[in-house]
C-alpha cells in the first residue's frame, strides 16, 4: 500500500516538473524569437499586409506613416477616431501624412476639399466635420457647390474655398497623391504604408481592428531595422 501511494506521487511529482520545464522551454524559445528580432505576432507578408512592387525611399530618422483615405468612405470614417489616438500614441518615433484617394470623380472631387483645407489651414474639427455630414447626415457633398456651402456654413467665405479649391498647387497635390497611390499599387481604403514599402489595409485576414495592431508591429520592425543597421555601421567605423 505504502509503495503504491509512494509511486502515485512520484507520479504526481514528475508530471509537475515536466509540464513545469515544457513551460520554461516555450518561454526561452520566444525569448530567443525576441532577442533575434522574430516577430511574436504572427503577422505574415502577403496575408496581413503587402510588400510595395516599387518601394519608395523614406529619409529621416521617423517612421514615416501615410494613411490613403476617400472622405467617402464609410470604412475610412469608423477607422478615423482610432487612427487619431493610435498616431498619438506613437509619438515622435513616426512622421504620418493622409492622402486622399481619388478613384472616381466623386472622389476626386473630395481630394481637392482636402488640399484645400490644407491650403486654408483649417484644423482637424473640419476633417471629422465633413466625414460626419457625409456618412452621419447622408449629405452627397458631389458637386463644388454643395461643398462651398458646406464650408460657409461653418463660416468659410465661399470665395475663399473657391479660391482654394480651383488653384493649380491644389490639382497638383492631388494628382501627385494619385500618382503615389499607383506606384504603391493602393487598391483600396483606408490603407496605411508604412516606410513606403509596406501596405496595411482592411482586409478580412486583418479587418479595421487589427489593421493598428499590424501598423504597430511594423513601424517597431522598420526601427529595429534602422537600429540594427546603425549599430552595424558605427561598429564598421570603429573598426
Amino acid at each position: 500500500m505504502a509503495r503504491r501511494r509512494s509511486s502515485f506521487v512520484l507520479g504526481q511529482w514528475l508530471f509537475v516538473w515536466g509540464l513545469a520545464a515544457l513551460v520554461l522551454g516555450g518561454l526561452g524559445y520566444f525569448g530567443f524569437l525576441a532577442l533575434q528580432g522574430q516577430p511574436l505576432t504572427g503577422f505574415v507578408a502577403g496575408e496581413h499586409y503587402q510588400l510595395a512592387e516599387r518601394p519608395r525611399r523614406v529619409r529621416g530618422p521617423q517612421v514615416e506613416v501615410l494613411e490613403f483615405f476617400s472622405y467617402g468612405c464609410i470604412h475610412c470614417y469608423r477607422l478615423d477616431g482610432d487612427l487619431d489616438a493610435w498616431v498619438a500614441e506613437q509619438g515622435d518615433a513616426i512622421r504620418f501624412q493622409r492622402l486622399p484617394l481619388g478613384g472616381s470623380a466623386q472622389w476626386r472631387l473630395l481630394a481637392r476639399a482636402w488640399f484645400a483645407m490644407q491650403a486654408l489651414e483649417l484644423d482637424g474639427r473640419w476633417h471629422q466635420a465633413l466625414f460626419r455630414e457625409i456618412h452621419d447626415r447622408r449629405q452627397p457633398l458631389n458637386t463644388q457647390a454643395r461643398l462651398e456651402a458646406f464650408f460657409a456654413e461653418g463660416g468659410v467665405a465661399p470665395a475663399d474655398f473657391r479660391r482654394a479649391f480651383k488653384a493649380p498647387e491644389v490639382q497638383g497635390q492631388v494628382d501627385q497623391a494619385e500618382r503615389l497611390a499607383r506606384r504603391l499599387q493602393v487598391a483600396s481604403v483606408p490603407t496605411l504604408v508604412i516606410q513606403g514599402q509596406y501596405l496595411v489595409g482592411a482586409s478580412r485576414a486583418t479587418g479595421l481592428r487589427r489593421l493598428l495592431d499590424i501598423a504597430s508591429h511594423l513601424v517597431e520592425k522598420v526601427s529595429l531595422a534602422a537600429e540594427q543597421q546603425k549599430q552595424q555601421t558605427q561598429e564598421g567605423a570603429e573598426r
